[in-house]
């Protein structure tokens, strides 16, 4: 009698695990249209459904729903497009999901690194499938695209009277575009798949506590300080373009390009940390700190700039005090 039961229980939970696989792969499918529809913004919900499912199922079933997904989009967009366009974000929910679920120090960490280091691999991959087996060029459309940006952008000052030179160094900036999104297209694409890990991540948190499961987290946004490995990361290329480009100038003017570029983005967004932990340290309204941070961007490069040493300074004398200067609790 006690086999049978056990016996029956293990064909529920086997059923109720392919239901909620199916229901699961179906709303990959329908995350995968939206993702086609609304493009990027899309990414960071795309793991969601299969986060959940490994979490709560397993690796196995987890896979198998992503391949029905792939499936259920090839009418969309053939075959094996349908596959491959799932293989482009699934990777990432099932990597978040597995970690999750294996629990442990440091999960939100180790989630947002496998996570990004995973999405690197598939975005390589989807270059190299998309480049060398369909016969596409995704890099020379992201060009066009970001020159074309940039010359609509001027195109519109033109007409809104601006003056004649912004409008001609915004053509200036137009023109050099589809060489300068060459350079540094590597820096833009690591942290791009950083934020994406990030955002998934929190997002599946958020939903798996509406679920009834509580994820660890990161500390408040405002404390965040940049780990000696991080600005290890950031030297590293510009010293190594600096050191090859006598004998390969090229290869040294794409990484001296790529970590500065890096390096301006990361300490502008520990710059603009530092200064809304300082208005909110003064009790300023939170719709003053977003309209100081809109001005400080309107600047243009000046803000941008600005907050660059802004954060060179919270680096070296922790302004915040989130660091080794932090007050310690005995």
């Amino acid at each position: 009698m006690a086999r049978a039961h056990g016996g029956a229980a293990a064909v529920r939970d086997r059923t109720a695990s392919l239901t909620e696989g199916a229901l699961l792969a179906a709303l990959t499918a329908l995350v995968a249209l939206l993702v086609a529809a609304f493009g990027s913004p899309g990414l960071v919900a795309a793991p969601l459904p299969l986060f959940v499912l490994t979490y709560r199922r397993g690796l196995r079933t987890a896979l198998l729903s992503a391949v029905v997904a792939g499936l259920v989009l090839s009418p969309f967009f053939g075959f094996p497009q349908g596959l491959l366009f799932v293989a482009a974000f699934a990777p990432v929910g099932l990597v978040q999901g597995a970690v999750a679920r294996r629990g442990g120090e440091g999960l939100a960490g180790r989630a947002v690194l496998l996570g990004a280091a995973v999405g690197l691999v598939v975005t390589a991959a989807g270059f190299f499938v998309t480049r060398y087996l369909l016969g596409l060029d995704p890099l020379q459309a992201v060009v066009e695209a970001q020159a074309r940006g940039a010359q609509a952008a001027a195109d519109l000052s033109r007409r809104l009277g601006a003056p004649p030179q912004q409008v001609q160094q915004m053509e200036l900036v137009a023109q050099q575009m589809p060489k300068l999104v060459r350079t540094i297209l590597p820096a833009a694409v690591v942290l791009g798949v950083v934020v994406w890990a990030y955002g998934s991540y929190t997002l599946a948190r958020h939903v798996m506590r509406r679920l009834g499961t509580e994820l660890a987290g990161f500390s408040p946004i405002l404390t965040w300080r940049l780990p000696p490995a991080g600005v290890l990361a950031l030297v590293a290329p510009v010293v190594a373009g600096a050191a090859v480009q006598p004998w390969a100038p090229q290869a040294g003017q794409v990484l001296v390009a790529n970590g500065f570029m890096a390096s301006v983005l990361v300490f502008a967004f520990f710059g603009l940390l530092t200064m809304l932990h300082y208005l909110a340290s003064r009790e300023v309204p939170r719709a003053g700190r977003v309209m100081a941070a809109a001005a400080v961007f309107l600047m243009g490069d000046l803000g941008t700039f600005a907050l660059v040493a802004l954060g060179l300074v919270d680096l070296w004398l922790d302004l915040r005090k989130v660091g080794p200067r932090a007050e310690r609790s005995p």
